[in-house]
């Protein structure tokens, strides 16, 4: 690893936006450490990076287990993060009626809990060094509720709510936080959602992965505190 690179995290790194992010941090001179459940795909990503000349490691984890948050704080840099960009993030959609508590559990560990152990980690070094990013992958679903979503909406809504509290206490402390909330975006997202959703129409990742990467570079007075990133045609209904 370049020490004089900074270095990036990014969770739910081997597909979708959080792939993308990755690999234009990277192109961005940054150090990336892709964290993802899937060690096979992430491998494929971390192989793109490095093809490409670009740094990057990989850890295989789950972020809304404690377990995992214990495997990833002991990987190399960890107390050196510039950025943190918390992506990782699942759905179920269904009538609240047939959500399990598990998935519901699920939802809400991954959206929300993931986020909160991720910068727990990474928080004390940047307060220290007084400079750093933190990046949560939101969704409209932040903002504004939706029917049989309750789980999703709920994590959302959550992650807001943390993201702005965290925004005000730290801001003294010259750290960023920076909340990104695109409409429906065409990922492995949507692979297993039960519904008939026009992928064709929705954002693609490209569009978010460039707006998350500008608003990280955006110079040292200026921050994208919150960005809302839908099609011009509106939501899908």
């Amino acid at each position: 690893m370049n020490a004089i690179k900074p270095v990036a995290i990014v969770t739910g790194a081997s597909t979708g936006i959080g792939k993308h992010i990755s690999i234009k941090l990277s192109k961005n001179n940054y150090h990336v450490i892709l964290i993802s459940r899937n060690k096979q795909k992430l491998q494929l990503v971390e192989k793109y990076i490095k093809d490409i000349g670009n740094d990057c490691s990989i850890v295989c984890a789950d972020v809304g287990e404690k377990s995992s948050i214990e495997k990833i704080s002991s990987i190399p840099n960890i107390h050196n993060i510039d950025v943190l960009v918390n992506n990782a993030g699942i759905g179920v959609f269904n009538k609240i009626q047939n959500i399990s508590v598990s998935e519901w559990d699920e939802q809400i560990n991954t959206n929300l809990r993931g986020s909160f152990l991720m910068t727990k980690l990474v928080i004390d070094s940047m307060i220290k060094k007084q400079s750093g990013k933190i990046v949560f992958m939101n969704s409209v679903a932040g903002l504004n509720p939706y029917p049989f979503s309750s789980a999703y909406v709920a994590s959302k809504y959550g992650l807001r709510g943390f993201s702005s509290s965290l925004r005000e206490e730290l801001r003294d402390h010259n750290i960023k936080v920076i909340s990104i909330h695109p409409g429906a975006i065409d990922t492995p997202f949507w692979d297993n959602v039960k519904g008939d959703f026009p992928r064709e129409d929705m954002l693609s990742v490209e569009d978010i992965a460039t707006a998350t990467v500008d608003a990280i570079l955006a110079k040292n007075n200026v921050v994208h505190e919150e960005i809302v990133i839908r099609r011009t045609a509106g939501d899908i209904k």
